[in-house]
């Protein structure tokens, strides 16, 4: 039964956690031209936004002065299908609105110094489910699930761009990074025998950082220009706070009754059924991975270009103890498992984009790209999952040795309960228009997402297949000085 309860619990309230993770590398696109063109801007990058793409590209601006701002609206969905029974599927969607990049370039011949602000993602849910006796389990009356989760990531800081000669740019860009994690819920579930279990908990995290750019850019004719950039996440700083409370009515009054689990960055522990257990502190970083960046343009007229990207972002791992003591009266266990801490692992990635932009009129024009966004964690596979529910079934994926009243304990790490277990490669399209003239221009571009592979939100049943569709729409406006 206590199996049954947690199984269908963590099944309900998986979800929103997973689309809230950045399960692909490429959450969006920042600026003017950047998005109409499906994020191939390296070998360009002439406005605000090179800043993020390729500081060098800010060389090579005409303009004594630049401002630019861009909103996003987006709604995507997130489908995982035959979830524990044919025909069963779980929806999650999300949509919000808001400011994704502000930025400002000043020009002092052949020094160029910017600003900006790059807001790379907000996440924002606040849901509540209920399910009233599922098929599944006919010894559940009702499930309910509140939740409300923010995840974002803000970037701020300044660009410098050198022009060394009419043809070759260097630059620069020094961003503080702010990376936040707010996430609360309470779980109620209820029994035929009109006993309950109720979960609550809060996880709270905020990391601190830089991600330097450094580019360069390159145009050995008129018609041609190139363009490398190179960055990477280096954390400086966070912290974090958990705390949960789960109740069971099943079980005698006392102080068993309750399960108390608190931790920090600096410390992890919990009381669970009347045993005392010190756990492996919490995480406080994200995964600092690098990514580079080659571009290539063409110019073939006045009115026609053409440009290209190449986006590898590398994958990283951390290692550290994870070994768990557990205490209760005179009975003591060790826990050893994998060091390998999961939530920050990263599988490296290599995308595309290409994108066109022709100006109909003068003062008009019509961008067009597609790209790639391939998942940055490993395939979920079918097989992995059913042996790791054999296992579960035959040892309790554990495997012990006990010594009077002492025992020693392997947990075997598997796929169940890893939290990077969702993978779907992704294709997208972009389609945009922009008007302008001397003083000022906007652009407008819709960009079409879509995905598909697997994943596995319960640890308790076989992998799943899983969809991704996702609807953006940006709105650029900016002025020139």
């Amino acid at each position: 039964m206590k199996q049954i309860k947690l199984s269908l619990l963590l099944l309900l309230s998986a979800s929103p956690i997973l689309a809230s993770e950045p399960f692909n590398n490429i959450q969006g696109f920042y600026g003017e031209r950047a998005a109409g063109l499906g994020g191939a801007f390296t070998a360009l990058s002439d406005d605000p936004s090179g800043a993020y793409y390729n500081p060098a590209g800010l060389g090579f601006t005409h303009n004594d002065g630049i401002s630019i701002s861009a909103s996003n609206f987006k709604n995507a969905k997130r489908s995982y299908l035959n979830i524990d029974t044919p025909g069963q599927t779980y929806n999650q969607t999300s949509q919000g609105y808001n400011p994704n990049f502000v930025g400002l370039v000043k020009n002092f011949d052949k020094w160029k110094f910017a600003f900006s602000i790059v807001n790379t993602y907000n996440y924002a849910y606040n849901r509540a489910d209920q399910v009233n006796y599922p098929l599944v389990s006919p010894t559940i009356n009702t499930t309910r699930n509140y939740t409300k989760e923010n995840y974002s990531q803000l970037l701020v800081g300044p660009s410098i761009a050198y022009l060394l000669t009419d043809k070759l740019s260097l630059g620069a860009t020094l961003y503080y990074l702010s990376d936040t994690k707010n996430v609360a819920r309470t779980q109620f579930q209820q029994f035929s025998d009109l006993s309950y279990v109720m979960r609550s908990y809060v996880d709270n995290r905020q990391t601190s950082g830089i991600m330097p750019i450094i580019g360069i850019q390159y145009q050995p004719w008129q018609k041609l220009s190139l363009g490398m950039s190179i960055r990477r996440i280096i954390v400086t700083g966070g912290n974090r706070l958990y705390n949960e409370v789960y109740v069971d009515s099943a079980r005698r009054a006392g102080t068993s009754a309750v399960d108390f689990v608190e931790g920090t960055g600096d410390g992890f522990s919990s009381i669970e059924n009347g045993v005392i257990t010190n756990k492996p502190k919490l995480t406080t970083a994200i995964p600092q991975t690098s990514e580079i960046r080659w571009g290539v343009a063409f110019f073939p007229t006045a009115r026609f270009l053409a440009s290209f990207d190449i986006i590898h972002t590398t994958g990283y791992k951390k290692r550290r103890n994870q070994d768990e003591f557990s205490g209760a009266g005179s009975r003591i266990t060790y826990t050893t498992t994998d060091t390998e801490i999961r939530e920050l692992t990263r599988s490296a990635t290599t995308n595309f984009a290409l994108g066109m932009e022709y100006y109909i009129m003068d003062t008009f024009s019509v961008l067009g790209g597609i790209y790639t966004n391939e998942p940055n964690t490993k395939k979920v596979s079918w097989a992995q999952s059913a042996a790791d529910l054999y296992l579960q079934t035959a040892v309790a994926n554990q495997v012990s040795a006990t010594s009077g009243e002492n025992s020693i304990v392997y947990r075997i790490p598997r796929s169940g309960n890893d939290p990077r277990n969702e993978y779907s490669r992704n294709r997208g399209i972009s389609l945009g228009f922009s008007w302008v003239t001397s003083k000022s221009s906007l652009s407008v571009t819709y960009i079409r997402e879509v995905g598909n592979g697997n994943s596995r939100i319960d640890p308790n049943s076989l992998s799943q297949s899983f969809e991704y569709s996702a609807h953006s729409v940006y709105i650029m406006v900016s002025s020139r000085n």
